[in-house]
């Protein structure tokens, strides 16, 4: 009944907020679920400010294998601004964001599968955090941006535009970078503080780089992401990469090099001691290899990303995932997409002397998608996991998973 009563109330403020709204279009062909609050949402978009407000479900079912069958549901709120200073403030080239997220749910890889490969994206503890806290100045007519404040380094690094596709973590912040025993890495769910500097020369080439604190410790020492520690045992995290891009070839794609380096103290695997520092090198390609009509985003595009990291002090010493991601496959659904992906990473000597079964330190995932837009702001994307020796040993059978993703826009 309470849940009933919120969601009688959220339809009558939907009604009296956009009533004017509901006269011109159906509800189903507005731009967010919520309408435009009667001509004040564009009103205030005017004014430089973005409201974000988004909601994801998914459901998943273990099938066959890893830690046992069953059935699991990961949920996220999304929600913040963006604040465009320009506009709001006469700030010219300023800008401002903050997003959070709220988690809570089940966690389906720990609790179903046992693999390396997360197979939800959105699945982590059950808490509120920050992930973008940020002030933002561009320059040079938009060719320099600066930033300060909290983000997350996987909302810039190691991204590929066709892998963003799938729904499988490792297509997003790779296994390779999940760092080692107490190191936790400053992606989603977690942000640090930190500093970002992008430069587009022009000719296709851009140059990014951020440093930021390393080590955002554990759910339970950093339950907001506001847990802020600089010391030399856990050090910084430095992050580059180098972009080409040909934007307006027939074909058009992408191609980066990147490198993180982390100065903080690590332990070695074998158990030896500490080391100081850490890297990691990675090379991302996007590639648009059929397309339907020119200047057309219908087609076919590939995506590889591989990445490698020093073997004394990481659990994975080499990551390769690759696929191919069709925008528009179906006639009349321009805005769906459907997508193969296929992830392998390998463990390094020491981290699978400590795996259970035999063949220890391969793992690998197969995903099938496919994301349905309904509306503008309602998309549904049905999926297919497989995942070869979860936990990279043959301790876990072979996994298969199932999963309906839900994502409104309000």
């Amino acid at each position: 009944m309470k849940a009933l009563g919120v969601a009688l109330l959220l339809a009558g403020l939907t009604a009296t907020l956009c009533g004017q709204e509901a006269e011109e279009l159906p509800w189903l062909k507005w731009d967010h679920a919520t309408g435009d609050w009667n001509r004040n949402r564009p009103l205030v978009g005017d004014r430089g400010v973005e409201f974000i407000t988004t909601y994801t479900g998914q459901v998943w079912g273990n099938l066959a294998g890893g830690i046992e069958t069953g059935a699991a549901y990961a949920q996220v709120l999304e929600f913040g601004l963006n604040v465009d200073l320009e506009k709001s403030l006469g700030w010219s080239g300023g800008s401002f964001r903050t997003t959070w997220i709220w988690t809570a749910g089940d966690q389906p890889t720990t609790s179903l599968v046992g693999s390396n490969f997360a197979i939800s994206g959105i699945e982590g503890p059950a808490s509120l955090r920050a992930l973008d806290l940020w002030l933002q100045q561009k320059l040079l007519d938009d060719a320099l941006t600066l930033r300060a404040g909290l983000f997350n380094a996987d909302a810039e690094f190691t991204v590929s535009d066709y892998a963003a596709l799938f729904l499988n973590a490792g297509f997003g912040w790779p296994v390779l970078f999940s760092g080692t025993g107490s190191n936790n890495p400053p992606a989603y769910p977690f942000a640090a503080p930190g500093l970002f500097a992008a430069l587009e020369p022009g000719g296709g080439w851009k140059l990014q780089a951020a440093v930021m604190q390393a080590n955002t410790y554990s759910a339970e020492e950093n339950p907001n992401n506001f847990y802020w520690r600089f010391d030399r045992l856990d050090g910084l995290l430095f992050l580059q990469e180098i972009h080409y891009s040909w934007p307006k070839a027939p074909l058009p794609g992408k191609a980066k090099l990147g490198v993180m380096f982390d100065t903080g103290s690590h332990d070695q695997i074998d158990g030896g001691g500490e080391v100081w520092g850490d890297a990691f090198f990675y090379a991302i390609v996007d590639q648009m290899l059929y397309r339907e009509a020119a200047g057309d985003a219908q087609g076919l595009g590939w995506f590889a990303r591989a990445g490698f990291a020093p073997p004394d002090r990481n659990n994975v010493g080499v990551y390769l995932d690759t696929g191919f991601a069709y925008t528009g496959p179906l006639p009349g659904r321009n805005n769906d997409a459907a997508g193969l992906g296929f992830g392998w990473s390998q463990l390094t000597p020491d981290a699978a002397r400590n795996v259970g079964g035999g063949n220890a330190g391969l793992e690998m995932v197969f995903e099938a998608t496919y994301q349905a837009q309904i509306t503008p702001w309602l998309a549904l994307q049905p999926d297919l996991q497989f995942i070869l020796q979860p936990g990279a040993g043959t301790a876990l059978g072979n996994a298969l998973v199932i999963g309906l993703s839900a994502s409104v826009d309000f």
